[in-house]
């Protein structure tokens, strides 16, 4: 069974590989975001996520760090120039960046397993205000020595035809900038990078690639949105030989998670390397929005390992 214990005042829950070296824990009450994981390297145990200061702060609405998951959108929307805006069934509605998922509760649905939990998200009243329609969320996170597996499942429970546009953020730890931050290369296999306005809410255009592998710290890959060929995997190179791989493909679908943002501030020892299944404002553009049929699921799965 997962380990439950109380961490300022919230539940915590944690899963372990059979050896116990490799754990990660989840905090349902924030979200569903993972506040913890832990791998091996080179026989030491090593976290691998970065945590803001206001990570425990129950009041916070500003992603904390860690593992959060966001849905339904990603990143901004905007439309006629006001932030958070789309227009769904002649009536505008109103979303804050990234969604509601990671600032509203999850429930604990499996925990049997010490190495396995599944949580879960469903609509409610305060959803339904600013997102009509009636859903379903799973994920179910298992663990083994110096991997992860994120499996996900998406049900449209309602009558209509359900836009989304689902994904992750995960906050990795890295050195300050001057101590190794700046040495950590990012690689993976871009097909298009795409240019952002400058509000960062809109799609206008493409640039050129950049050359790879690259610093986390260049400014050619801050805030910067990519699409991936058919080559998914992701990896981080620290210093110190750590290498951190990430890959998520559909079940069915295997260009679910084709997008990548990548968000590394200079002054801060984290970088963010964001798997999107879409771009900043596809629901008002439409034609970038996942649609699930009514009643209808998909599912997609997310591997971590080192």
């Amino acid at each position: 069974m997962a380990e439950r214990s109380k961490q300022n005042g919230l539940d915590v829950y944690t899963i372990a590989s059979s050896d116990g070296g490799t754990r990660m824990s989840f905090v349902p009450a924030k979200g569903g975001v993972g506040s913890s994981l832990i791998m091996t390297q080179a026989g030491k145990e090593r976290e691998l996520l970065f945590q803001h200061e206001y990570f425990w702060d129950p009041k916070s609405l500003d992603l904390p760090g860690g593992w959060p998951f966001i849905f339904p959108i990603c990143a901004r929307i905007e439309r006629q120039g006001k932030e958070g805006d789309y227009l769904y069934d002649g009536r505008i509605y109103n979303l804050p960046i990234h969604g509601f998922s990671s600032r509203m509760p999850w429930q604990v649905r499996d925990m049997k397993n010490k190495d396995q939990i599944t949580l879960g998200f469903t609509d409610n009243s305060a959803t339904r205000e600013v997102y009509p329609f009636n859903f379903d969320i799973e994920l179910t996170y298992k663990i083994a020595r110096n991997s992860l597996i994120c499996e996900q499942t998406y049900t449209n429970t309602g009558s209509n035809a359900m836009p989304y546009y689902a994904g992750f953020h995960p906050y990795f730890l890295t050195p300050s900038v001057g101590q190794g931050k700046e040495r950590i290369l990012l690689n993976y296999r871009p097909v298009r990078h795409l240019r952002y306005n400058e509000r960062l809410t809109d799609i206008v255009g493409e640039d050129p690639l950049f050359p790879l592998p690259i610093a986390v710290t260049d400014s050619r890959v801050h805030e910067q949105l990519v699409i991936l060929g058919d080559h998914k995997v992701i990896t981080l190179q620290y210093p110190d030989a750590l290498k951190l791989n990430m890959e998520v493909t559909g079940k069915v679908d295997k260009n679910m998670f084709s997008y990548v943002q990548v968000y590394s501030p200079s002054d801060q020892p984290f970088v963010c390397v964001e798997p999107w299944m879409s771009f900043p404002n596809a629901l008002n553009s439409v034609f970038g929005v996942r649609w699930l049929k009514s009643h209808s699921s998909e599912s997609a799965i997310l591997k971590l390992w080192v």
